[in-house]
């Protein structure tokens, strides 16, 4: 399911928001980020635990965010190979969210 499908399925479910962040649009949850397309990249950033984070590395679906030059440790992207499972990664960070 494409980025755009997934966040208006996501939109839905209560206190899940539309909104902007490094001037892209951004999916929160109560006003926490939960993912967002990063154009540059061309992959989705979802913020999940760091340890789900290292899975993600380690098992090739994920790399690390580090716009910044330094590593954000609950954030992964997942490059566009993986977009059929972007539905189910963004639900996975608005389970973090939750938490």
């Amino acid at each position: 399911m494409s980025y755009t499908d997934a966040a208006n399925k996501i939109l839905v479910e209560e206190g899940v928001e539309l909104s902007t962040m490094m001037k892209t649009p951004c999916l929160r949850y109560k006003g926490n980020f939960i993912a967002m397309m990063f154009e540059k990249e061309d992959a989705l950033i979802i913020k999940v635990a760091p340890e789900r984070v290292n899975e993600l590395i380690l098992t090739g679906k994920g790399y690390e965010f580090n716009f910044t030059k330094r590593r954000f440790k609950e954030w992964v992207l997942i490059p566009v190979d993986y977009e059929g499972e972007y539905e189910s990664y963004i639900y996975e960070s608005l389970e973090y969210a939750k938490k």
